[in-house]
């Protein structure tokens, strides 16, 4: 439980941080923070410009107003003002993070899933040859960069069988309500997701094969054995119940991880979500977009750890017992 809760306080203390940061880093750096805030370069500044900015950004009050002030931006969601596309960061994050979610959460639950299956599959059939062939396998895929799989997948799927197309989430003309429009957004987002998935699935299979491989020698699997079970309610009634709150924490720990994976595919496959949005405010100097995307992606990550401290406890019954007797 302790340890539950410990992971919980470090979240939040890194979430914490994050808007700490997000609140001094433009005004601790070299030169005139006007230009950090709005995204503006200082050349570009007129005076009526400069004096402008400088009250709309509360810079002629004191730091503790201007923290208040941040602080009332990210409690009312508006998350601040992107001068430079001259929208509210939350809008315009708001219409970019469904396509990062269509490929970021198909992803979690896909290589979640197969790192399972596969994992416990194998773990339990530990030093055969299939073993040793789908182990190597998965740590080839392990050490190529999300950027290599998507180029490959592109080279032969798209380029090669044109079976696939290579960028885009929807083809011209297609919107939501259409006939075919999901099976053409399905189509649309099988190489993206595909890519993610093969990124992140080999550290799930390896560390459920592993988990599983230690308790298939325990002796409660022999006994299951000796009573005639068959090796799947074994894989999945016993064993898993062993390995389950490791998976559910590396699970709930990858959120992070795909969202963060996705960014760089979107560029890729030229989909705008919020690594293009993140993208184009890294080229165009503008920091409150920038500080906007990552106190989300922070959040999530936060978010994500809260959940999967919960649904440990909840799947474990000595966790439950020992909340119930700190209650008490």
């Amino acid at each position: 439980m302790n340890k539950h809760l410990r992971n919980i306080l470090i979240a939040l203390a890194c979430f914490i941080l994050v808007v700490i940061l997000n609140f001094l880093l433009p005004r601790m750096l070299p030169g005139d923070p006007v230009a950090y805030l709005s995204g503006f370069a200082e050349e570009d500044m007129t005076p009526a410009k400069y004096e402008y900015y400088r009250e709309a950004l509360h810079l002629d009050e004191g730091l503790f107003r201007q923290f208040l002030y941040y602080l009332k931006s990210l409690a009312d969601g508006s998350l601040g003002y992107s001068f430079k596309k001259e929208m509210i960061v939350s809008d315009l994050i708001k219409e970019r993070i469904g396509a990062t979610l269509q490929i970021a959460l198909p992803s979690l639950v896909i290589s979640s899933g197969l790192g399972l299956v596969f994992g416990l599959y194998f773990g339990m059939k530990k030093d055969s040859k299939e073993d040793k062939v789908f182990g190597v396998t998965n740590m080839v895929v392990n050490a190529m960069p999300s950027f290599l799989i998507a180029l490959v997948l592109l080279a032969a799927l798209s380029f090669k069988l044109e079976i696939f197309p290579y960028s885009g989430l929807s083809k011209a003309g297609m919107f939501p309500g259409r006939s075919g429009f999901l099976l053409d957004r399905i189509h649309h987002l099988v190489l993206p997701v595909l890519t993610l998935t093969l990124g992140v699935l080999p550290s799930r299979y390896l560390m459920v094969r592993n988990n599983a491989a230690k308790e298939a020698g325990e002796k409660y699997v022999l006994y299951a054995r000796q009573r005639g079970l068959s090796e799947r309610k074994i894989r999945y009634l016993y064993v898993f119940k062993n390995i389950a709150q490791p998976f559910i924490t590396m699970t709930g720990m990858s959120v992070s991880l795909c969202v963060g994976g996705s960014l760089v595919i979107e560029n890729i496959f030229s989909i705008n979500g919020m690594g293009k949005l993140l993208t184009e405010a890294v080229y165009t100097l503008d920091y409150p977009l920038m500080q906007g995307v990552l106190f989300v992606s922070t959040g999530v990550m936060v978010i994500a750890v809260i959940i999967t401290d919960v649904l440990c406890i909840l799947a474990d019954p000595r966790q439950r017992r020992e909340a119930a007797y700190d209650r008490k």
